[in-house]
């Protein structure tokens, strides 16, 4: 059986839509999670007019950031280099979920129980959206990063999807940026322009 994913149409986003970047909206979260739907992968996988719901983990320990290849998965995808460790939110984390807040948290733990081996400090924390149509990947996906710091810098992969595991500073992240995916292109841009700044890392309010 074909995984079920939670999905919602493109169209909610209005103005948003073409842009790239990452940000925080209450009200267009609430207006998403009020109209998703829960269909095939393989029915929206390539289907532009459908959105489909992605947790995106940041793992932080102090000033530095885990990074990883992608080694399978998304054939689109592989070989790049990410600092997001994440996946579809899918039937299961639906069923036993309350709150939009819960469904999320739910999705990004169990996404990171299934990727990697690391000792969390707290639980995730939401930063904000990321969207970006500016390629085909980008176009059929909507992220909810989330933030996970960890005690110690220490990683270890527990799927075959997940490959050079390493802690990176923003400085180096910067240096190797044309190597990553465009959310994570996108993410560390975000991250450093907060850093320098010395705000929080949370997306601003559209």
């Amino acid at each position: 059986m074909d995984e079920k994913i939670l999905c919602f149409e493109s169209k909610l986003l209005g103005g948003i839509r073409g842009s790239s970047s990452v940000f925080y909206d209450r009200d267009l979260w609430m207006r998403i999670r009020g109209n998703l739907q829960l269909l095939p992968r393989y029915a929206v996988e390539n289907d532009p007019k459908y959105k489909q719901l992605v947790v995106y983990v940041v793992v932080e320990y102090g000033d530095r950031f885990l990074a990883y290849r992608r080694n399978r998965g998304d054939e689109r995808l592989e070989g790049m280099y990410s600092i997001g460790i994440g996946g579809h939110v899918n039937a299961d984390d639906e069923e036993v979920s309350g709150s939009p807040e819960e469904l999320i948290l739910r999705a990004a733990e169990r996404e990171i129980s299934e990727e990697i081996e690391i000792e969390p400090y707290g639980d995730p924390e939401i930063i904000g959206f990321i969207n970006d149509d500016s390629d085909p990947v980008g176009k059929v996906h909507f992220g909810i990063v989330l933030r996970q710091t960890v005690r110690e810098p220490v990683a270890e992969p527990k799927s075959e999807e997940i490959g050079d595991l390493e802690f990176l500073s923003l400085s180096q992240l910067g240096k190797r940026k044309q190597r990553f995916e465009n959310w994570s292109r996108i993410l560390i841009s975000f991250i450093r322009g907060h850093r320098s700044c010395g705000d929080a890392v949370k997306g601003s309010e559209s």
